[in-house]
């Protein structure tokens, strides 16, 4: 943790977790945006330790108000392409550098996202009962992307928001959805963040003096929420991804 914590910093910090409260509970997508502020603001291996209790604290937040209108069929059809983005990033490792790898993920999103506001354009369809190979592709695609952007850029958020948006359901399982994968998906890194010793005593009682701030972020998020449209929210959605696949392509 930084020996010095400036006014600078406090506010680059505390508005970053505000953030992440309001990404639990409004827009999933927006802490794509956010952890790249965090990583400059402390470092990305700080900044790692440093989130991950936040964030969990953020998804549980969000579950106790969106946790039953999770459609976990959703979430099982991602489980076989994370897996697969999971390994295929390990394997990119190997071969090519984390900025290239970032800069090829950002140009998949921002195709993705491109392709699917033209899609958007037509009208937004109901989703249908019935399980087509189609959607099967669809989903192993953006479970793939989900995977390779989790572990090279910590920017999962952009492909979940796709897939949903992509999947066209409601609101409420699209934050339930995201919800329980999220708190999933950061229970996973506690084991490798403690690990690797990124997660400490000073860490944890800085982060439960800017827990508060979340909680703050969750509450406003709330409201935000409750005043958006399907066809706004929608479009915030895929309005952000197109931000944060622009990010990566700039900086990896």
């Amino acid at each position: 943790m930084p020996e010095v914590w400036t006014p600078v910093l406090i506010i680059t910090v505390g508005f970053c977790v505000f953030l992440y409260g309001i990404s639990k509970t409004a827009m999933p997508v927006l802490g794509v945006l956010t952890g790249p502020v965090m990583a400059l603001a402390l470092t990305p291996t700080v900044a790692a330790g440093f989130s991950v209790p936040l964030l969990i604290f953020g998804d549980l937040i969000a579950l106790a108000i969106y946790r039953q209108h999770v459609q976990w069929r959703l979430l099982l059809r991602l489980i076989p392409g994370l897996l697969v983005g999971f390994a295929l990033t390990a394997a990119l490792f190997v071969y090519a550098d984390i900025t290239t790898v970032g800069r090829v993920v950002g140009g998949l999103i921002l195709t993705s996202a491109i392709l699917e506001w033209i899609r958007m354009r037509g009208g937004l369809q109901e989703p249908s009962s019935t399980v087509t190979v189609k959607d099967r592709v669809i989903a192993s695609f953006f479970g793939v992307l989900a995977g390779v952007t989790t572990l090279a850029a910590n920017a999962g958020g952009a492909a979940m928001s796709l897939y949903l948006v992509r999947m066209r359901v409601p609101m409420l399982v699209f934050m339930g959805t995201s919800v329980w994968f999220f708190f999933i998906l950061n229970l996973s890194k506690v084991p490798f963040v403690v690990g690797l010793g990124l997660v400490t005593q000073e860490s944890l009682m800085i982060g439960a003096l800017f827990a508060p701030l979340t909680a703050v972020g969750a509450f406003v998020g709330v409201k935000v929420f409750r005043r958006m449209d399907q066809t706004v929210f929608v479009r915030v959605a895929l309005a952000l991804s197109a931000v944060a696949s622009l990010w990566l392509l700039l900086h990896g």
